[in-house]
């Protein structure tokens, strides 16, 4: 075993894998002055793809790999992981705490059901759910799906006149429910929401065409940030659009300026540039952790039109219009991620990495503001100074 300190934290490489020690400013908030920079990488799973990673009510965190089937979860900020766990034979799609209850739940829109756990995710039993359409007609498992699956984390919204609403990012892909490429033209992303505890889902409107797997995250005052992979851009820039009601209907449509995405391994062979996109991750810090200040991150390879690879962590304070910081986490083969934080801002990052090519494993990334901005205070990105 050997044992290694950079800039303030430790890690420690156990044969493959990697375990961590208890570093300094580990516990600490965001908004602490003078915390110590901590960073950490172990892996989590082999030889599977699909990662959500979640943080319970009461501090668990639960990290998903394959669409939320497998998972491991650590009590103690991250330091030590349970072995791998069967959630249940049929789960599958994205997971969600839902902050009104404490609950956790992998939500299978496509399929009409859901997982969920009531103890931090120990156990964990099946239910079934009522997805109902949007005005198109799509939405519902007998028709053309909203599936969870490959999309991030889904939020509790905390703020106006929804508060309590569970909400997800999801995609629909007429007419089959499939990736075939003749359809990326009419797939879109979307969201699903629940106002009874996940018993009843509602599909939102669509985001605009070509789009699919997404992220959201709501910020204080309650507007709904979506950003989305898109498929046959070959402009490579992320798609963003907002919410004003809750995640009902999506609107304002634009381009990120500042957010690229690869366009390899796949090409859209109607087209005769690269496109693709990849998955990616996205979290609001707890306002407990920055003073109340909207911190947004965003994670995924930064490759602009290359090759997955790079997997590398943005940083926004003033509503994702720009990102001031980024820091790249892992140089080599790197794709699909999610992005959860807890209370304290510690931030856990769950990508899908390789050695020598992709997919290998899933590993897991804790880190926490003071290292992503490279030990400067990140008050001093904040459009207004906080004295």
């Amino acid at each position: 075993m050997k044992r290694y300190a950079r800039n303030g934290w430790w890690m420690i490489l156990v044969c493959c894998g990697v375990g961590i020690a208890a570093p300094p400013g580990w516990g600490q908030t965001a908004a602490d002055a003078g915390i110590e920079p901590v960073f950490a990488v172990q892996d989590l799973f082999e030889s599977v793809r699909i990662p959500n990673i979640v943080v319970a009510a009461r501090g668990t965190v639960l990290a998903f790999a394959g669409s939320g089937k497998l998972l491991r979860r650590s009590t103690d900020a991250g330091r030590t992981w349970t072995p791998v766990q069967t959630v249940g034979p049929d789960a599958d799609g994205s997971a969600i705490v839902d902050e009104n209850t404490g609950d956790m739940l992998v939500v299978d829109s496509r399929k009409g059901h859901l997982w969920r756990s009531r103890d931090q995710g120990t156990s964990w039993e099946r239910e079934k759910i009522t997805v109902k359409p949007n005005p198109l007609g799509h939405g519902t498992p007998d028709g053309v799906p909203a599936q969870t699956t490959c999309s991030e984390s889904g939020v509790t919204l905390r703020f106006g006149s929804h508060k309590g609403r569970l909400l997800m990012p999801a995609r629909v892909q007429p007419p089959k429910g499939n990736n075939d490429q003749e359809w990326w033209p009419y797939n879109y992303n979307t969201a699903i929401f629940s106002d009874d505890g996940g018993k009843t889902w509602q599909t939102s409107a669509p985001v605009q065409s070509g789009t699919g797997e997404g992220t959201l995250a709501e910020l204080s005052n309650g507007d709904i940030y979506y950003n989305s992979r898109s498929h046959m851009s070959v402009d490579h820039r992320r798609r963003i659009a907002w919410s004003y009601d809750g995640g009902a209907m999506l609107t304002d449509w634009q381009v990120c300026e500042y957010l690229y995405e690869v366009g390899q391994p796949h090409y859209f062979r109607y087209g005769r540039k690269p496109s693709y996109g990849c998955n990616a991750g996205l979290v609001r810090l707890p306002l407990e952790a920055t003073g109340g200040q909207d911190v947004l991150l965003f994670s995924t390879p930064d490759s602009k039109g290359g090759p997955r690879v790079r997997m590398t962590v943005w940083a926004s304070f003033d509503r994702a219009a720009t990102g001031p910081v980024k820091r790249l986490v892992y140089e080599g083969p790197s794709a699909y991620s999610s992005l959860a934080a807890a209370q304290d801002g510690t931030v856990y990052l769950l990508f899908e990495c390789g050695t020598e090519k992709l997919y290998e494993r899933v590993a897991v990334a804790s880190f926490n503001l003071a290292w992503l901005t490279n030990g400067k205070d990140w008050r001093e990105f904040l459009p207004t100074k906080v004295e």
